[in-house]
């Protein structure tokens, strides 16, 4: 069966340590991990799945690969967003275009994260979920709505979109610009710097 681009690439190895060490599950927990959500791994237990997926929990990791080409200036709003890492064309081999695009991550999750989990918080209040909280025995027994971030423990991330993307641009500007040294990219000036 094809899926929508999100493939269920099992590693247990790290994503049952990361159930544990991120969120609390027990290892026995952790260890009957499935996907919910598009590409959530969570225990399939009372406390350990996740009640739903929140679309505003995303980022567009490729869009911090176009602003580490372009030291932070956004060109389609034609503002400066993000910090400024330095012009591209100065880099000398993949690691400080790397380097710069871990400082634009960075500085974009930092940003992300809050009104993300702003949103969890306030999520009850406004947003309940009836059929979600009936189904769930977590919500029954606690009399908490399953959209709530309170309780024992859950699975709430963040999500990164375009990974294949961001892998393909940071693989073809190694290849084209520092590999076979064909290109330059000498055309326009970064902004901002």
């Amino acid at each position: 069966r094809h899926g929508l681009g999100y493939p269920s690439m099992r590693n247990d190895p790290i994503l049952v340590e990361n159930t544990v060490q991120w969120y609390g599950h027990p290892l026995e927990e952790a260890r009957t991990w499935v996907h919910q959500a598009p590409m959530s791994p969570c225990p399939t237990t009372k406390h350990g799945f996740q009640p739903m997926r929140m679309g505003s929990a995303t980022a567009n990791t490729a869009k911090m690969v176009e602003y580490a080409l372009c030291n932070g200036f956004d060109r389609v709003v034609q503002m400066q967003m993000a910090p400024q890492t330095g012009d591209p064309r100065q880099s000398k081999d993949f690691e400080e275009l790397f380097q710069a695009w871990v400082a634009q991550m960075e500085c974009l999750m930092n940003i992300l994260v809050r009104p993300v989990h702003l949103g969890r918080f306030n999520d009850p209040k406004f947003f309940v979920r009836p059929y979600l909280s009936g189904i769930s025995e977590r919500a029954v027994e606690s009399g908490i709505d399953a959209v709530s971030p309170e309780g024992e423990r859950g699975n709430w991330k963040v999500t990164f979109f375009t990974k294949v993307e961001t892998a393909d641009s940071l693989a073809g500007k190694t290849k084209v610009k520092f590999e076979q040294k064909k290109f330059p990219m000498d055309g326009r000036s970064p902004r901002g710097s």
